[in-house]
């Protein structure tokens, strides 16, 4: 245990040096993880040792032997050595198991009842308990009338006339056997109205499958003055497919909306990606003496160019910025053309973007390229942060499968440990 614990404090120390010389992440978590792993194992092997046994608590009656591992040390011959004890449950004196028989004939006598309101009139199936008195006595059952009851007390047949029946039970505690004799008298169940037309109905058909030389059997139209109909029955799957399509079409819209999530995560990441690209390129052209417009359209002629070379995929933000151009050749003012590029990147930094644009071309300021610079540092800095960001995320889903792992000997420890303690 000592080791364990030692071990468990050098790595903790580890993981506060690392976290205090700002090493990487994953050190710092390894560190920690093996110091609750030996603070873990150092806890477990003290729990595994147990106390010392005086005595060892027997199961009620009924409840069987139990089988129990321990150690025992012998002084100069045995030490720790593993013995399988069988522990027998508690015995009974012959008082007391009588006492639990008499306890069994009171029980017995309401449950056997089972739906049925006396024992006199049994028109239901009985219900004949195993075991009583919450397992310490045991119960066989016989019938007088086999034809009546079966052997697990359910009625055979229909009755015309109510039948008495003799039920002797063999009631066991302990050795202790006890032989309980009593009566129930079974009684033909009341038919409802429903039951009586059906029965005369079978009646009517059985005698019709009777008759001789005869091609088909012919469903009467009439009974007791009342018009019958009859109809071939199918299965009934129009339900089943209702569900099925509601499930699809709940599926596909889920998924639908799923997908444009997804999409539009995609592109906003994808944009953010490349804005510190578009805001360098923008400073640069600037500062070789271009105006605003040509370096724009410039930008987008590069991009439209490798488009068409199959150099790059689609980028969203690069699609922006050639509506611009379209829009402008359309007739749209510049001014119009570069806040609706801001609302449909709909992006802080781009709106950010489209707004010093927009200030400039009103205002006529020259500090553009110098406001445009300072964005490109702030860019490049964010995008260094998202990038730490999605490594880190990467780490952490490393830790999964150590999870996964430290779960599994969690549980190969717990459980030997808890067996143990039942002793």
């Amino acid at each position: 245990m000592y080791g364990y614990l030692i071990a468990a404090g050098g790595c903790a120390a580890a993981a506060w040096r690392f976290r205090k010389l700002g090493a990487r992440k994953r050190l710092y978590e390894a560190a920690l993880l093996l110091a609750a792993g030996f603070f873990l194992a150092a806890v477990f092997e003290q729990m595994d040792e147990g106390g010392y046994l005086k005595q060892i608590s027997r199961n009620g009656p009924g409840r069987g032997q139990e089988e129990k591992h321990i150690l025992v040390d012998a002084e100069g011959i045995l030490e720790q050595y593993p013995m399988k004890v069988q522990v027998e449950e508690k015995k009974l004196t012959r008082k007391q198991k009588q006492e639990y028989l008499d306890r069994a004939k009171e029980e017995l006598d309401q449950e056997i009842l089972g739906d049925n309101p006396s024992l006199e009139a049994v028109s239901q199936s009985l219900y004949l308990p195993e075991v009583l008195q919450e397992g310490a006595v045991e119960a066989e059952y016989r019938f007088s009338d086999y034809e009546v009851f079966d052997i697990e007390g359910n009625l055979i047949a229909p009755l015309e006339e109510p039948v008495l029946v003799e039920v002797t039970a063999e009631l066991t505690c302990q050795e202790e056997v006890c032989l309980y004799q009593f009566f129930v008298q079974a009684v033909p169940g009341e038919k409802t109205a429903q039951e009586s037309f059906a029965e005369k109905l079978e009646q009517l058909l059985a005698s019709e499958n009777n008759r001789e030389n005869a091609d088909y059997l012919v469903l009467p139209e009439q009974l007791d003055d009342r018009k019958l109909t009859w109809k071939e029955q199918k299965e009934n799957r129009s339900g089943i497919m209702a569900l099925l399509g509601i499930a699809g079409g709940a599926a596909v819209v889920f998924s639908e909306k799923e997908e444009k999530k997804k999409k539009e995560l995609q592109r906003r990441r994808q944009m953010l990606l490349d804005y510190s690209e578009i805001v360098s390129q923008l400073s640069l052209l600037l500062g070789a003496g271009m105006n605003l417009t040509l370096a724009w359209e410039k930008i987008a002629a590069a991009y439209q160019s490798r488009r068409k070379r199959k150099e790059v995929e689609r980028r969203e933000a690069y699609e922006e910025m050639v509506t611009v151009l379209h829009e402008i050749q359309a007739g749209v003012g510049e001014l119009q053309a570069f806040e609706n590029f801001g609302t449909r990147c709909d992006l802080s930094v781009y709106r950010k973007l489209a707004s010093l644009i927009v200030r400039n071309i009103r205002k006529g300021s020259k500090g553009l390229q110098r406001l445009l610079e300072e964005e490109e540092r702030e860019a490049f800095e964010q995008r260094k942060a998202e990038a730490r960001k999605a490594g880190e995320e990467a780490g952490t889903k490393l830790l999964l499968p150590m999870g996964i792992m430290l779960v599994l000997v969690l549980v190969i420890l717990v459980v030997p440990a808890g067996l143990t303690l039942n002793i």
